[in-house]
C-alpha cells in the first residue's frame, strides 16, 4: 500500500493543516496524495487529483521568460532534493503565485526511490529574485551589444567583396563589346550586387534604429524628385521582372520638410516589395497626392496579397508571408519595418491594406506637409560623370588586392595616375616619393589602420593639401566621426558607386575657379 494512504487519520490531519502545498507522487511522477493548501492552489479535489501526472496539476513558469519549467524528479541514487526558486504558478482564476518548490525523494525502508513530495511555498526569494532580473538584464544588454557589434563586422566583411565585383561590372561598361549577350549580363551582376549592398543597408539602419542612432537630414523637398530617384533606384528590378509600373506625380509640385534620402529609402522599399510580391508580367500603381495638410504615396499591386493573419503584422521586423515566391525573391523581411520606422520618424504614419491572398496589396505612407524657414533647398543630385581636364595622381591603399587592382585598372581607364599599395607602412613612403593628390584609403589595414595612417600623411608626410577619402566597409556613425578626426575629407561606404568617384577626382583636376 502506497506509503501515504496508509498515513493514520492525525498525521494526514496535521498535513492538512499545513499551510504550504504538500503533493506526494508515485515513482511515475503522478499524484497520491494532496493536502488542503495543494487542493485550494489548484482548485481541484484530492479525490479527483489522485493518478493525474503533476504536470497536469501544476504549470511552473519562469518568471522572467515565462516559459515552462521541467519539474526534475529524483532519480535512483539521489539522496538530496532540489529547491526551484520563484517560479510562477497561476490558479484557475488567473491569479499568479511566486513560488519555492522544494522536490524531496521517498524511499523504502531498503532505500529504494518509490516516489516524492513536493513542497510548495509562497516565495521569500524576493531579493534573490531581483539580483537574477538584473543578472539577466545585464546579460541582455550585453548581448544586444554583440549582435550590433557583429551586424557591424558583418556589413565590413560583405562589402570588402562586394567591392571589387561594382568595380569590375564599370569596367565591363566602359569596355562593353558589340556582342548583344554581354549586355544583359553585367547589367544582372551590377543589379545583384545593388541589391546585396542593400541588405546590408537594411539590417545596419534597423540595428541604428533600435539603437536611437539614425538622425534625419532635413531640407527643404520636392516630393516629386525624391519619387522619381526611387523609380530610378528600382526600375532595374522592376524591368527584370516583366512589370509594368504606372506613375502620378501632382502637379504643382508637393513641397515639404523631410530627409530626401530616407523619403527615397522608404519609397524604394516600398516598390521593391511590390516587385518581388507581384508574380512576373504584373502592375504597379505609385501615386503622390495631397490630402489637407498631409502628403500621401501610394504604391499597389496586383500581387500575391497578404492574409489577414499577417496583415496586422506585416511591419513587424522579419515577418514575411509564407510561400516559394518570398523565398525565391530574397529579402530578410526587414524593409516594411524600416518604412515605418523612417515615416513615424518624419511625423507620418504608413497603412497596409489587402483583400487577402492573390488579391493584392496597397501601402498609403502619409507625411505632414511643412516648409520651414532656414532650411535649405537642395537641387536635385547630380549623377552624370564629369570628364577630368586632367590625369590625378591617385594613391589607392588597400589590402584586398582584388578591390586594389580593379579599382586601379578603372582609374587609369579615365585616364589618372595610378599607384597601389597594401598596407599602412607602405602607404607613408609610397606618399613620400609619389605626392599623391588624392589617397583613396581602406581603413582595416595590417600594420596601421587608416586613421592611423591619415593622421601619419599630414603630420609627417606634409601631405596639406592632398584629398583623402576613406573607402572602407566600416560605415557605423562611430567609423564616421574617427575618420573626421583623423583629418580624412570623405568617408565612402563599399561599394562606392563609380560616377560618384569619377566626379571627386574631375573636381580636383579642374582648374580653380573653373
Amino acid at each position: 500500500m502506497d506509503t501515504f494512504r496508509a498515513m493514520s487519520e492525525w498525521k494526514q490531519a496535521a498535513l492538512d493543516a499545513v499551510r504550504d502545498a504538500v503533493f506526494a507522487l508515485d515513482s511515475e511522477g503522478c499524484v497520491s496524495f494532496e493536502n488542503r493548501a495543494a487542493e485550494r492552489l489548484t482548485g481541484v479535489s484530492p479525490e479527483s487529483a489522485v493518478h493525474q501526472p503533476i504536470g497536469d496539476l501544476l504549470d511552473l513558469r519562469d518568471p522572467f521568460t515565462d516559459k515552462a519549467l521541467d519539474l526534475q524528479l529524483p532519480r535512483d541514487g539521489e539522496t538530496a532534493g532540489a529547491v526551484i526558486r520563484n517560479a510562477v504558478f497561476r490558479d484557475a482564476e488567473g491569479t499568479e503565485h511566486r513560488l519555492d518548490v522544494h522536490v524531496d525523494p521517498i524511499r523504502t525502508e531498503s532505500g529504494e526511490l518509490s516516489g516524492s513530495v513536493l513542497v510548495l511555498e509562497e516565495s521569500t526569494g524576493t531579493e534573490e529574485a531581483a539580483a537574477e532580473l538584473r543578472r539577466r538584464s545585464e546579460e541582455l544588454v550585453a548581448a544586444d551589444r554583440r549582435k550590433d557589434q557583429f551586424l557591424a563586422m558583418l556589413a565590413h566583411e560583405l562589402r570588402n567583396p562586394l567591392a571589387p565585383i561594382r568595380n569590375a561590372v564599370e569596367l565591363m561598361r566602359q569596355v562593353e563589346s558589340g556582342d548583344p549577350a554581354f549586355q544583359p549580363t553585367r547589367e544582372m551582376v551590377e543589379r545583384q550586387v545593388k541589391h546585396l549592398a542593400r541588405l546590408v543597408d537594411d539590417l545596419l539602419d534597423v540595428s541604428r534604429l533600435t539603437q536611437g542612432s539614425i538622425r534625419l537630414r532635413k531640407e527643404n523637398m520636392d516630393l516629386g524628385v525624391v519619387v522619381e530617384r526611387a523609380v530610378d533606384a528600382t526600375h532595374a528590378l522592376i524591368e527584370s521582372r516583366g512589370h509594368t509600373l504606372s506613375l502620378s506625380l501632382p502637379a504643382p509640385p508637393i513641397r515639404l520638410e523631410a530627409d530626401a534620402a530616407r523619403i527615397e529609402q522608404v519609397v524604394t522599399n516600398l516598390l521593391n516589395n511590390s516587385a518581388k510580391y507581384t508574380m512576373p508580367g504584373g502592375h504597379i500603381w505609385l501615386s503622390v497626392e495631397q490630402e489637407g495638410e498631409e502628403a500621401l504615396i501610394r504604391v499597389r499591386d496586383n500581387g500575391i496579397g497578404v492574409p489577414p493573419d499577417v496583415l496586422g503584422r506585416v511591419f513587424e521586423p522579419f515577418v514575411q508571408c509564407d510561400g516559394s515566391l518570398a523565398r525565391s525573391e530574397g529579402g530578410l523581411g526587414i524593409g516594411l519595418t524600416l518604412v515605418r520606422s523612417l515615416t513615424e520618424m518624419h511625423g507620418g504614419r504608413v497603412e497596409a491594406h489587402s483583400p487577402g491572398l492573390g488579391q493584392g496589396s496597397e501601402f498609403v505612407v502619409r507625411l505632414p506637409i511643412h516648409v520651414a524657414a532656414g532650411i535649405p533647398e537642395r537641387l536635385p543630385r547630380e549623377t552624370s560623370p564629369f570628364t577630368p581636364a586632367r590625369p590625378v595622381r591617385v594613391l589607392v591603399v588597400e589590402d584586398n588586392l582584388d578591390a586594389a587592382e580593379s579599382l586601379a585598372t578603372l582609374l587609369r581607364l579615365w585616364g589618372h595616375e595610378v599607384r597601389m599599395v597594401h598596407d599602412g607602412l607602405d602607404a607613408l613612403d609610397a606618399a613620400r616619393a609619389y605626392r599623391p593628390e588624392v589617397v583613396l584609403l581602406d581603413i582595416g589595414l595590417p600594420g596601421l589602420d587608416g586613421y592611423q595612417v591619415a593622421e601619419r600623411l599630414r603630420r609627417e608626410v606634409g601631405l596639406d593639401n592632398t584629398l583623402l577619402v576613406a573607402m572602407t566597409g566600416y560605415g557605423q556613425p562611430e567609423d564616421r566621426r574617427r575618420s573626421r578626426e583623423a583629418g580624412i575629407h570623405h568617408h565612402f561606404v563599399k561599394p562606392v558607386e563609380p560616377f560618384v568617384l569619377r566626379n571627386l577626382l574631375a573636381e580636383v583636376a579642374s582648374p580653380v575657379g573653373a
